[in-house]
C-alpha cells in the first residue's frame, strides 16, 4: 500500500492545482464581527446534512462567522479567500475533496476537518487520482466517517488513527406525520387488536406481491388485516376488483365502509393521511423499493417516526443514506422479491419482534441531531484553539 504522503500523490496535487490556475474571481463577502471565521464547503453529496450542521456550529458557538466558500477549485481564488477571511479552520462536508482549498489551509496552518466523508475502495487504487485523494487525506487534521467500511478502507490507507473516527452520516430529521387523534381511536376501536400491516404508496408493479404476502399472512392470522395506499388513487376501482378477483373482501376508505372482521382489506385514498394508517399498522412495506419506482417512495422516516417497523425491497431511490442507517442498525427487515416480502410479513406478527424492529428504527429517525452535534462539537473545539501562524 501507498503511504498518504507519496511522492506520486503530491506529484499529482502538483500537476492538478497548475492545470486549475486561473485569474481571481470575486471573493464572497465575509460576515462583519469579532467571532472566529469558518470556511465550510459542501460537496454534492452532502448538500442534505449541510444546514443540520451549520445550525449546530451557530448554536454550538456564538458570533461564529461563516463563509460558504466559492472558489475551492481555483488556487488563486482559494488563497486570496483565507488570506481575507483568516479562519481558524475549514469544514470539508461530503466525499468530494477541493485540492485548492485544501492546498491553500495547509500552507497557512489552518486546521482541515473533514466530515460526512464516505470512502470507496477506488481509493485504495494504483491511479493518480486515488494517489492524490490519498495525499489530501493525509492533510486532514480530522476525519470523519459515515460508516464502518469508510473506516476500514481509511486504515487501510495508514491513515493516523487518532484522526480518525465514525460518526454515522447525518440524516434529515422529519417532523412526524399528524393526523386527528379522534379519527385514530376510532380506527382503533374497529379494528379491535386486529394484526394490521400497511402497503404505503403502493404502485401497480407491486400490488401482485402484496395481495400475495397478505394471503400468506391470512393463512397465519385469519384475522389480518391489510391496509393499501394506492400510489395512484386512479388505480382505486381497478385495485378493488383485482382484489375480490382474489377472494379478498375489501372495504373502501373513500366510501366510509365499515371494515370488521370479515373484511381483510382496506383500501384507502391514495398517499392522504399517512400519519393516521402508521400509527394504526404495527408494520408498514415501503412502496416503490421492490420495483424501484422512485416517484412512489415515501421517506423512510415517516413510519420509523411513528413507531410501524418497516419492511422495504432493495431499491434505495433518494433515499440511500436512510436506508443505510436502517440496515446498520438491524432497525428495518429488507426483502429481494415477493416471496420474501410474504416471509417477513408472517414472520412480524409476533409483538416482540415488531417492537424491536420498530424501537431501533425510532432511535435512528431521531438520530441524525446527534450526529450533526458530534460533528459540530468537535469543529467548536478546533476553533477554540489560538490562531496558528503560517510557517
Amino acid at each position: 500500500m501507498t503511504r498518504p504522503g507519496s511522492g506520486l500523490g503530491q506529484l499529482g496535487l502538483w500537476l492538478h492545482l497548475r492545470g486549475r490556475r486561473t485569474d481571481a474571481a470575486s471573493l464572497p463577502a465575509i460576515p462583519a464581527g469579532t467571532g472566529p471565521a469558518l470556511v465550510v464547503h459542501t460537496a454534492p453529496d452532502a448538500a442534505r446534512a449541510a444546514p443540520q450542521i451549520i445550525a449546530c456550529l451557530t448554536r454550538a458557538r456564538a458570533g461564529l462567522r461563516l463563509d460558504a466558500e466559492g472558489g475551492a477549485d481555483d488556487p488563486v481564488v482559494a488563497a486570496q479567500l483565507l488570506d481575507q477571511a483568516r479562519p481558524r479552520a475549514v469544514l470539508l462536508l461530503g466525499s468530494d475533496l477541493p485540492p485548492a482549498l485544501i492546498a491553500a489551509a495547509t500552507a497557512r496552518r489552518v486546521p482541515v476537518i473533514l466530515a460526512e466523508c464516505r470512502l470507496s475502495a477506488a481509493d485504495l487504487g494504483w491511479g493518480l487520482q486515488a494517489l492524490m485523494r490519498r495525499q489530501l487525506l493525509s492533510q486532514m487534521e480530522a476525519i470523519l466517517l459515515t460508516d464502518m467500511p469508510s473506516l476500514i478502507i481509511a486504515r487501510r490507507m495508514s491513515l493516523p488513527e487518532g484522526r480518525l473516527s465514525m460518526t454515522g452520516p447525518v440524516s434529515e430529521i422529519r417532523e412526524p406525520l399528524r393526523c386527528s387523534e379522534t379519527e385514530r381511536a376510532s380506527m382503533a376501536q374497529q379494528m379491535n387488536g386486529r394484526h394490521a400491516w400497511f402497503a404505503a404508496c403502493l404502485p401497480q408493479a407491486e400490488e401482485e406481491a402484496v395481495l400475495s404476502a397478505h394471503q400468506a399472512a391470512l393463512r397465519r392470522s385469519h384475522r389480518a388485516l391489510l391496509i393499501i395506499a394506492p400510489a395512484d388513487p386512479t388505480r382505486m376501482d381497478a385495485l378493488a376488483r383485482d382484489i375480490e378477483a382474489q377472494g379478498l373482501t375489501v372495504a373502501r376508505r373513500s366510501e366510509d365502509e365499515d371494515f370488521g372482521d370479515e373484511i381483510q382489506v382496506l383500501l384507502t385514498d391514495g398517499p392522504t393521511e399517512m400519519g393516521l394508517w402508521y400509527r394504526l399498522a404495527p408494520v408498514s412495506f415501503m412502496g416503490g423499493t421492490l420495483s424501484g419506482e422512485a416517484d412512489a417512495m415515501r421517506h423512510p422516516f415517516e413510519p420509523a417516526a411513528l413507531g410501524s417497523a418497516i419492511v422495504h425491497g432493495p431499491q434505495t431511490g433518494p433515499h440511500a443514506t436512510e436506508w443505510q442507517q436502517l440496515s446498520g442498525a438491524q432497525a428495518a427487515r429488507q426483502v429481494r422479491h415477493a416471496e420474501d416480502l410474504a416471509l417477513a410479513v408472517t414472520e412480524l406478527t409476533q409483538p416482540e419482534t415488531i417492537a424491536t424492529l420498530a424501537s431501533n428504527a425510532w432511535t435512528v429517525s431521531t438520530g441524525g441531531a446527534d450526529v450533526a452535534l458530534r460533528i459540530a462539537t468537535r469543529v467548536a473545539e478546533t476553533l477554540e484553539r489560538p490562531e496558528r501562524q503560517p510557517a
